[in-house]
């Protein structure tokens, strides 16, 4: 794995040397791919987000996190785990290739007693990944590639339930994000 980042930093290099970089999009513009409207029954924090550029490489990454809506805000306890979503978008720009692993892996399963792995075609389109875990921590992550440059990662604490971020993706602009591919 080590060999394969070091490789990733020599062409990222290389291609900046011979003036081929694309700059990176920044943090907020890809802040608008989030939804715009509220999730049902989730309060949203405020997106966060960075863009760094350091010895002429560039990164960017922007989150957001929806927490639910307590059923019952008198009670004293709390008797069912916090349900928590994160949506993060990471502009991959400097390394090509890493997310050739999503179009490379097109039938990949991993199943074990409380959890399992697939590769599958995020709202049909994208290639990615889907994780679920079972038992006392559930929880349930997409990760998929858009444009062959941003990652998008959905991931919800205390279900194991992906309806709850397919309702979350279908509330992002992935056109959007597919059109900060291209140089504009």
């Amino acid at each position: 794995m080590n060999r394969l980042f070091v490789v990733l930093a020599a062409v990222a290099v290389a291609a900046s040397l011979l003036g081929a970089q694309v700059k990176t999009v920044h943090f907020k513009k890809l802040q608008e791919c989030f939804p715009s409207k509220p999730l049902a029954g989730f309060v949203q924090e405020k997106p966060t987000g960075s863009t760094q550029t350091s010895m002429g490489m560039s990164t960017s990454e922007a989150r957001v996190e929806y927490h639910a809506i307590p059923k019952d805000t008198a009670a004293q306890e709390q008797t069912e785990p916090v349900l928590r979503i994160e949506l993060k978008i990471s502009d991959m720009v400097m390394m090509p290739y890493a997310l050739m692993q999503f179009s490379m892996q097109q039938d990949y399963e991993n199943e074990t007693e409380d959890s399992y792995e697939k590769s599958l075609k995020v709202l049909g389109k994208y290639p990615g990944r889907e994780e679920i875990r079972k038992g006392d921590s559930k929880s349930c992550r997409l990760m998929f590639a858009v444009a062959n440059r941003f990652l998008v990662e959905a991931q919800a604490d205390g279900t194991d339930d992906m309806q709850v971020l397919d309702n979350a993706l279908r509330g992002m602009d992935l056109a959007k994000l597919e059109s900060c591919a291209t140089p504009q």
